[in-house]
Parts: structure tokens; C-alpha cells; sequence
């Protein structure tokens, strides 16, 4: 529970892609789960924790076992956990009711946490573009009640190949890493953000805002993106007491 006078603070994380509890980097954020959020704090996953999740199918399920048993034990500490579901993995609320996680809040475009009469929205961010209209075609088409019924009919292992196929093309068709674009390029995303931002801080009268997607980790006045952990070392961290959002570092 909440002690009057302590810090408490929301701990965004978003585009891990967590492939296997194999990899370092995987064994990283368990750590970070089980060490960093203090009891009264707030953990929001942004979308994209796993690099393919979708549906609740036993190879997503049995394969991050690790990642909801640290959930778990945040839970038990008296510290909430949010998922806003991302792109490359949604449908995920029968998978947490299934790992025992069921007190996790899971979100499929936004979550809004207030605490001490402040508002922090977190998205996952893949709405800013309005002029992908493929990808938000498809989208709406997966987040559907049909696109629900194919994946509860597809097999898991099908899913699997699938998602891996996709993710593996999206970073074929482009740098997944806006750190590489030329200037001009890179100023353009964020000006398409920027503008995302202000007007999602004016229709949610939120005091601030969260997102990932771009794996780029900038910011404008109330907004941040967390960027690409596994390159930038870092997560977003609010402070509900000064309306703060600051970069934290993970080493």
C-alpha cells in the first residue's frame, strides 16, 4: 500500500522484445522486475515486451513462464502491473488470468494511472502515424472479434512462425534504429510524435504521457518515449509528485 509521505513513482518499460529467458538481455529485465519497483509503485508495460505474443497459446505461455512469475511477485508486493498491448504482442489478458497474474491490468490501446491528483497516460505509440494506413488496417482487423476468433482457431506453433516471420520482415524493410536515420528523417518521426503527444495530453487531460513503437528515445514538454532498451540501457520513470518524467538508467 501507499505510505503518505514515501516516493512513488510509475515504471514504464515498452519494446523489449523478449525472444527467450535464454538471453542475457531477457535475464536483465527479471532482474530489474525483482529489484528496481518498490511496493506503492506502479510498473506499465508499453507494448512490445515480447518480440511475438499473440493469444493465449501454451508455446507463448510455457516459453515465458519467467516473465510472469516476476510478475507475480510484484503483485504480491502491492505493485500494480499495466500491459498496454503493442504490435507485436495482443490478446494477452487469458495468458495472464492463466499464469495466475490476473490482478494485472491489461490495456488494449491506453492506460491512465492517477495517483495524487495526477494523470499519466501510456500508450503503446503505433497510432501516431495516420498515414500508415496498411498497418492500422490490419490492426483494427487482428484487435477485431474475427481476427480474435482466428487466433483462438489457429495452432500456437502457426502463430509462432507467423509472428516471427513478420517481425523478422519489419526490421528487414527497414534500420530498426532511428539512432541510424539521417537527420532530416529522424526530426520528421519526432515532429509526427510531438504533435501525437499534445493532442493526446489535451483529450485525455492527462498531465503526461508515455509511448514506445519508434524505438527512438526522445521527448517534448509532458511526453517521453522510452526508446529501445536493449540499445539505449534506460527506462521512463514518472513522478506523480512534480509531474516528473525522467530517463533512468538500467546499468
Amino acid at each position: 500500500a501507499e505510505l503518505p509521505n514515501q516516493p512513488v513513482y510509475v515504471h514504464v518499460l515498452s519494446d523489449l522484445h523478449l525472444i527467450t529467458p535464454a538471453e542475457k538481455f531477457y535475464q536483465e529485465i527479471l532482474s530489474w522486475m525483482t529489484h528496481v519497483p518498490r511496493p506503492g509503485d506502479h510498473v506499465a508495460f508499453a507494448g512490445d515486451v515480447f518480440d511475438v505474443f499473440v493469444g493465449n497459446k501454451d508455446v507463448f505461455n510455457r516459453l515465458h513462464a519467467p516473465f510472469f512469475e516476476a510478475v507475480q511477485r510484484l503483485l504480491r508486493a502491492g505493485i500494480p502491473v499495466h500491459h498496454v498491448e503493442g504490435n507485436h504482442d495482443f490478446l494477452l489478458t487469458e495468458s495472464y488470468y492463466a499464469a495466475g497474474c490476473g490482478k494485472a491490468e491489461v490495456h488494449g490501446d491506453f492506460i491512465e494511472i492517477e495517483i495524487r491528483g495526477k494523470k499519466l497516460r501510456v500508450e503503446h505509440g503505433d497510432l501516431a502515424d495516420p498515414t500508415d494506413t496498411g498497418y492500422l488496417l490490419l490492426r483494427r482487423l487482428f484487435r477485431s472479434p474475427l481476427g480474435s476468433g482466428l487466433v483462438t482457431a489457429f495452432p500456437g506453433s502457426w502463430l509462432d512462425q507467423l509472428g516471427q516471420f513478420w517481425s523478422n520482415g519489419s526490421r528487414d524493410r527497414q534500420t530498426e534504429l532511428p539512432d541510424e536515420w539521417d537527420q532530416e528523417r529522424r526530426e520528421a518521426l519526432r515532429e509526427m510524435y510531438f504533435e501525437y503527444a499534445r493532442t493526446r495530453l489535451q483529450v485525455g487531460l492527462a498531465d503526461a504521457l508515455v509511448m514506445g513503437h519508434c524505438h527512438d528515445a526522445h521527448e517534448c514538454a509532458g511526453y517521453m518515449n522510452v526508446g529501445f532498451p536493449r540499445k539505449h540501457r534506460s527506462w521512463v520513470r514518472w513522478d506523480p509528485q512534480i509531474n516528473a518524467l525522467t530517463r533512468e538508467s538500467m546499468d
